[in-house]
């Protein structure tokens, strides 16, 4: 109901305790243990009138004690944080990744990706006037993330400076990560993984485009993917936990970061307690489930990557280096990884024109069963 077990909640009211003040008889108007389990259902997916009958607050009261909480969880979970400078750490990020593949894809430290929340369509004077950047091309309202996590799935950066109308690799070059990257801040023996969506660089890695790749690009590629399933398993950890991303948000559009960040920080606060693999606390049966700046201009900066691979061709970028350690060490794609029903057919197809055998034709085997007006 509130996704935590009883000691993580007291423990996350232990640190939120004295944040609230009190009246001058030392007592508080509404306590603080109500104030944080209306606020931890409201983003578990709880409608608010549900929650504000059964705690007997009103509307005004409700939204202005969850505002209050949120705000001081997230001043105090500070639990996002990219250890740019801090090579240790950064070792540490890159062991849990190379555990996945056992060693076999050196280097990363962190997997990223573009999300999109759903929202109630943003007023006017809530976005400048620019509505329309954050409908997005699937056909609704939304509010956009760029985000990076490490191996365990925990949120290790999250930028939301473009509107959700962007393409992911736009809002990414203008993300400070991106940034503090290209200013030589992460160390060189370290790279993060993207998707095919994101220029290839040299500590900016994609996989290689197409479908007749040779066997070594093709094996990048696996070892790639193998890595950036972290942050697409983090997305879906974190909306399936927390239900106010099961429907359009209602909340005012200028709280809609604070709420995104207090989810991804509890997010954490969670892995860290019970790990990635426990499964989300059962949802009420009541809940349904369906399914800064309003638009930043392009600069010559960001122009060159939207939508665009930058394949460096060179020997030192980190791309080939790490295909050329593949090879020179044998690591080779799985083959349950490569054997698909598409292959059978083929390989089968190949096997009977080879040995001059008669394909069978399946329509021809329907066309000669009996059909209903056939039948005396």
């Amino acid at each position: 109901m509130f996704r935590l077990d009883h000691p993580s909640f007291e423990e996350l009211l232990e640190k939120i305790d004295h944040h609230f003040e009190r009246d001058s008889r030392g007592a508080r108007s509404i306590p603080v243990k109500i104030q944080l389990a209306v606020a931890l259902r409201f983003v578990a997916g709880g409608s608010y009138l549900d929650i504000a009958f059964a705690f007997n607050f009103n509307h005004t009261t409700f939204m202005t004690s969850v505002r209050k909480v949120l705000e001081i969880i997230d001043a105090e979970l500070d639990n996002i944080n990219f250890p740019l400078d801090d090579y240790a750490k950064l070792q540490e990020l890159e062991a849990g990744f190379s555990r996945i593949s056992m060693g076999k894809f050196p280097g990363t430290v962190a997997a990223g990706d573009g999300v999109v929340f759903r929202m109630q369509r943003p007023t006017k004077v809530a976005v400048d006037g620019d509505v329309t950047s954050f409908y997005t091309r699937k056909g609704f309202y939304g509010y956009a993330m760029q985000a990076f996590v490490d191996s365990r799935a925990r949120f290790l950066n999250i930028s939301m400076k473009m509107a959700s109308s962007t393409h992911d690799a736009t809002a990414y070059v203008l993300s400070d990560l991106s940034k503090a990257i290209r200013n030589g801040r992460l160390h060189p023996d370290f790279h993060i993984v993207l998707d095919e969506a994101y220029p290839n660089k040299k500590q900016e890695l994609s996989p290689f485009r197409g479908k007749e790749l040779d066997i070594w690009r093709d094996t990048f590629n696996y070892h790639l993917l193998l890595r950036r399933q972290c942050v697409e398993r983090a997305f879906g950890i974190l909306v399936q936990r927390f239900g106010v991303f099961w429907r359009p948000m209602r909340v005012a559009f200028e709280r809609i970061p604070l709420l995104i960040w207090v989810c991804c920080r509890l997010h954490n606060y969670c892995i860290d307690k019970f790990g990635a693999d426990r499964q989300a606390v059962a949802v009420a049966r009541g809940d349904a489930r369906p399914g800064d700046d309003a638009t930043a201009l392009l600069t010559d900066e960001t122009a060159h990557s939207r939508g665009r691979r930058v394949d460096l061709e060179v020997s030192e970028h980190t791309s080939l280096k790490l295909m050329k350690h593949l090879e020179e060490n044998n690591h080779l794609r799985p083959e349950h990884s490569t054997f698909t029903k598409v292959s059978r057919i083929q390989e089968n197809i190949k096997s009977w024109s080879s040995n001059e055998v008669q394909v069978p034709n399946t329509l021809s085997l329907f066309s000669s069963s009996p059909r209903v007006h056939d039948r005396p």
